[in-house]
């Protein structure tokens, strides 16, 4: 079960989460119907990769347009629900809301391994910072990484690509992900609320991540318009990280090609491809932003 929380009825609080006593928010959780009401520890276990897998959504206090996105091994899974196909499952949810949803994976699985799976519900998806008066915020997802599970003994799934050059933070410390356009002096700075660029243009963002004392690496999820963006012609980057180390690199992007206006959001999943998952908390995101392509 993950909430949080807001106490706020402010524009703000349309991105907030949901914590018990409060009375604005949102909340979600992902489960299979035999594993319910029981410990579950991030596993999600399988027969077969279209067994049905279920998410619960509870959105209270105002109408939210919410969006849920699986990502399987750090890439955007498409999933089906009620005989149709997503990438993103859009819920224009009221001011009172609980629903369980059920869903099945929509491409083969290799079931002789098993495999990350990161649910994530996004709130205000169909909001763009640039026209919002909400302040700057990383706090506009729960975002959940699990192990799809096909058997104890099996391996787990790997990584695609080898660890990104990097570079250490030394003059201050942080935790989580940050993402913006300072490439050269690597500062951490909060985001411009809207960055524009022409139709197909080649563009590029420092991040940074890590802080993390309890894992070895981290994998950088970034998405453009709701669409997986690829990171330097990567589905998603693995960072090294060790010892509370705050690291930082260039993530080189290119905008859609429709003019038009794309939330950028990015997410950090910490050791990707382990079967440990006990630590069940949201994972960090990074400030959204507004792509404007024109």
């Amino acid at each position: 079960m993950i909430a949080g929380c807001s106490s706020s009825s402010s524009t703000q609080s349309s991105l907030e989460h949901l914590q018990p006593g409060y009375a604005t928010g949102y909340y979600f959780d992902v489960f299979t119907p035999a594993s319910k009401d029981s410990p579950r520890n991030g596993i999600i276990e399988l027969q077969n990769y279209n067994d049905e897998i279920c998410f619960q959504i509870e959105n209270a206090g105002q109408e939210r347009q919410l969006g849920v996105q699986i990502f399987i091994d750090c890439k955007l899974a498409s999933i089906i629900i009620d005989d149709t196909e997503y990438e993103t499952f859009t819920i224009d949810a009221g001011e009172s809301l609980s629903k369980i949803y059920s869903f099945k994976l929509a491409e083969p699985l290799d079931t002789n391994t098993n495999h990350s799976m990161v649910a994530i519900l996004i709130a205000g998806a169909d909001i763009y910072t640039a026209q919002a008066e909400f302040e700057m915020t990383d706090r506009y997802s729960i975002a959940l990484d699990h192990v799809l599970m096909f058997g104890k003994d099996l391996p787990m799934a790997q990584a695609d690509y080898d660890y990104e050059e990097v570079g250490l933070v030394t003059e201050y410390q942080s935790t989580g992900l940050l993402l913006n356009t300072d490439i050269k002096n690597n500062t951490r700075a909060i985001p411009e609320r809207e960055l524009t660029v022409h139709p197909e243009e080649a563009f590029s963002l420092q991040y940074q991540v890590g802080g993390y004392e309890d894992c070895e690496e981290v994998a950088i999820i970034i998405t453009i318009g709701l669409k997986q963006a690829k990171i330097n012609n990567q589905d998603y980057i693995l960072c090294q990280v060790k010892d509370g180390e705050l690291i930082h690199g260039v993530a080189d992007l290119k905008a859609p090609t429709e003019a038009g206006k794309y939330e950028i959001m990015g997410w950090a999943v910490k050791d990707p491809f382990d079967t440990d998952k006990s630590e069940y908390f949201p994972l960090d995101a990074a400030y959204r932003f507004t792509l404007t392509v024109k």
